[in-house]
């Protein structure tokens, strides 16, 4: 096994040597989907809007399922900190089953809705050819997409992420070669166009699917196969869905909250979309750092509190903390003067360099707090109470960034929605710090108590 004990050692070489390989696997994958979107930005500014709409429709389907996992890793981190390897055992089990059953009820959904949601997101003529022709392929292969990110968050949850981050950093260099060769017909294949990163993709997830299951099975021995890994599977499913529920339904919160962004910047134009669509993966690429961050942070708060260890919990906290702000500066340094021309490298129209450099120029300043809120939130999740996590993540999408975003669209145009995005992650990283610190202090005290 190469699962690891987060209830004893040196707390910051134990947070880097969780962070780095999932920020090396996650990143992976995010840079991939960068040199995805230059492929088809070369087929051009049609394919990359189409692209670009895709999005919110990915991310809902791909977070819902998530939120299993996420309910999963928070029980499995309180087990493994108390050394119970068989319950840890039952819930992986449990939870890939469950995963499967909601991939189908989902793929269902996603077929039936779509062609209404891009209508609704202001997409029309070739552009919704071209998005009808790519989800009908990739929705078939949402499991592919699903089942490896609920293992790689489970593994995590028993210390294990180096691995789980070798097979995601991997098949992310499989799909960068995979990619052009059916996208533009090279090595004797047919050329596929824009369907053809569709393929690549699926091609992909399955490769990354069985590598992942075959750390479960194998190398962590966490899935029970034959008699006996039906058994408990309502009382698994109550504990998982608890707190994946309303995961899931914060989950959606980005993708409603994107598909709001991408409605009111369809209204400036095409180029416009584009640019956000490529904003989107440099913001991605550089808050994985403390997206993999956050995602550490859960397990080695799970297993301290099931150990009740919790000066290791405070001391986590601090670390993570002031990481988040370090970063957060780095990044406005980097990105807002040269964000324009990382993005010329991708596309050079000026409307659409314009329009990325201002996002560019502006979000970056946020995200050291939308880091914090981040950690926040895998704070509430390890410690089982997923509901404050949604409640912020309404407050932040219904009462700050909704609004706003209208009200400085109309004064504004696109810049103002750009600087509605940096006031909600402003505001959302100040209430998360401050309520995750209140509750785990009455966590405490009512622990003391029992």
């Amino acid at each position: 096994m190469a699962s690891q004990d987060l209830t004893q050692g040196n707390i910051p070489s134990q947070l880097v040597r969780m962070t780095i390989p999932m920020f090396l696997g996650i990143s992976s994958m995010i840079v991939a989907g960068m040199i995805e979107t230059v492929y088809i930005g070369i087929l051009g500014a049609d394919q990359l809007a189409a692209y670009s709409f895709t999005f919110p429709l990915i991310m809902a389907l791909s977070s819902v399922s998530m939120g299993i996992g996420t309910g999963a890793a928070s029980v499995i981190a309180r087990a493994q900190g108390q050394g119970d390897r068989r319950r840890v055992q039952v819930l992986t089990t449990h939870a890939m089953l469950l995963t499967l059953v909601l991939v189908v009820l989902l793929v269902m959904l996603g077929e039936w809705g779509q062609h209404r949601l891009f209508a609704a997101m202001g997409a029309e003529g070739r552009i919704q050819d071209l998005i009808s022709s790519y989800m009908r392929i990739w929705i078939l292969g949402l499991a592919l997409f699903t089942l490896p990110m609920v293992a790689n968050t489970v593994l995590r949850a028993v210390g294990n992420a180096k691995v789980p981050g070798y097979v995601m950093t991997t098949t992310s260099g499989l799909q960068v070669i995979l990619s052009p060769i059916v996208i533009f017909g090279l090595l004797g294949m047919p050329a596929l166009g824009f369907i053809g990163s569709a393929w690549a993709s699926i091609a992909t997830g399955l490769v990354r699917t069985f590598g992942m299951l075959w750390v479960l099975v194998r190398q962590e021995r966490l899935i029970i196969v034959g008699k006996g890994s039906l058994d408990g599977l309502g009382e698994s499913a109550r504990t998982i869905l608890y707190i994946g529920f309303p995961s899931m339904l914060n989950s959606l919160i980005g993708p409603v909250s994107m598909a709001t962004t991408i409605w009111l910047l369809s209204q400036h134009g095409a180029q416009v979309v584009a640019a956000f669509g490529i904003t989107s993966r440099f913001e991605m690429l550089v808050t994985m750092v403390l997206m993999s961050l956050s995602g550490s942070i859960g397990p080695f708060v799970g297993q301290n509190w099931g150990a009740r260890k919790i000066d290791r919990i405070y001391s986590a906290l601090s670390t993570a903390y002031r990481f988040c702000i370090v970063w957060g500066l780095v990044c406005f340094a980097l990105l807002g003067p040269f964000g324009d021309n990382l993005v010329a490298l991708v596309n050079d129209e000026p409307a659409l360099v314009e329009a990325a450099g201002w996002y560019l120029l502006l979000v970056p300043v946020s995200f050291g707090l939308l880091g914090i809120g981040m950690i926040s939130g895998s704070t509430f999740v390890a410690l089982g109470h997923p509901v404050p996590t949604t409640v912020l993540a309404l407050l932040r999408m219904v009462v700050i960034y909704i609004p706003v975003a209208f009200l400085l669209n109309h004064f504004f145009g696109y810049i103002g929605i750009f600087c509605a995005t940096l006031i909600a992650n402003l505001v959302m990283g100040c209430m998360a710090f401050l309520w995750s610190r209140r509750l785990l202090r009455q966590e405490i005290t009512r622990i003391d108590m029992i």
